[in-house]
């Protein structure tokens, strides 16, 4: 029960982290895809300028998406536990 409960408000901690930080993050990882596109320029062509603008856009909207849905699965989870801990 307890441990539900700690992985709950761990899976919350984690969406708030990732909507707050999501464009950090965006810029973090589109740095690293672009440095190992110009390691392997075979594999993927690096992104120009403007590709990169929409690349970081999209990325922070995919990890604000990802951090809601954090959020969502440890009220799933810490809800019924909170509610079946009243009733006794």
């Amino acid at each position: 029960m307890k441990a539900d409960l700690l992985v709950a408000l761990a899976f919350a901690v984690a969406g708030i982290v990732m909507i707050m930080w999501a464009n950090s993050f965006s810029l973090r990882y589109n740095a690293w895809t672009t440095r190992l596109r110009e390691r392997n320029p075979n594999f993927n062509p690096p992104p120009t300028p403007e590709w990169r603008v929409r690349n970081t856009k999209i990325m922070t909207v995919l990890f604000r998406v990802v951090g809601i849905v954090f959020i969502f699965r440890g009220l799933i989870t810490i809800l019924p536990i909170l509610t079946a801990s009243q009733h006794h």
